[in-house]
């Protein structure tokens, strides 16, 4: 048996209920296999004292593409198994620029980094230096996706900027071009125009 086949054969596919805009994974092994071996998902403790693992739908696509869970349609299982294509479609009418987050999720992950969800109001992710804890070092990067049609308001980018400046992270504005394909730039300083004040972006390249 090849290495490859062996990997295969040994991952586990685990099922999950769909709860408007997450997914829920109430065996424990979830935990096991994707937040402590991929750092995936997010821990929630329930009154009973159970554990269950809670999963943003960029985090369901990516386990859902890895062919790692189990979603049916209606969490019903006399229905249709929902395959990548079909969560996408659900999940997009939560974030209409869910496919482009995705891009840029996967990306970073790709390179190596530690993805996780941001603070929200446009900080969509906090990235980690390669072979960081989460749990215990700090995130490296904010992450502020912009994308094609919506400009970015003077504000919010000023915003985002005293939020990592705050946070003592480094502001990295990314999009997707035409070709799907992600680009970064770091915001090393930005101020809204004053006399004798400029604004830095350079890019992160």
């Amino acid at each position: 048996m090849t290495e490859e086949l062996a990997e295969k054969t040994e991952k586990v596919q685990l099922e999950g209920l769909i709860e408007n805009d997450r997914v829920i994974i109430s065996d424990k092994k979830g935990i096991e296999e994707f937040y402590q071996t991929s750092y995936i998902g997010t821990i929630e403790k329930l009154k009973n004292g159970k554990e269950i693992l809670i999963l943003d739908a960029i985090e369901v696509l990516l386990l859902c593409e890895r062919n790692r869970v189990l979603i049916w349609e209606d969490n019903d299982k006399s229905k249709k198994l929902l395959d990548f294509e079909n969560l996408l479609t659900y999940f997009t009418q939560y974030d209409q620029h869910l496919w482009q987050k995705y891009i840029i999720y996967m990306d970073l992950r790709k390179r190596g980094y530690i993805v996780r969800k941001g603070y929200g109001n446009g900080i969509d992710f906090r990235v980690y230096k390669r072979g960081a804890d989460f749990e215990k070092d700090s995130a490296k990067f904010l992450i502020f996706p912009v994308f094609e049609g919506n400009p970015i308001e003077l504000r919010d980018l000023d915003k985002m900027s005293r939020v990592a400046m705050s946070s003592r992270k480094d502001l990295i504005v990314a999009t997707v071009d035409r070709l799907s394909k992600p680009i970064y730039y770091s915001v090393k300083k930005f101020q809204i125009l004053n006399k004798g004040e400029s604004n830095e972006v350079e890019n992160a390249r």
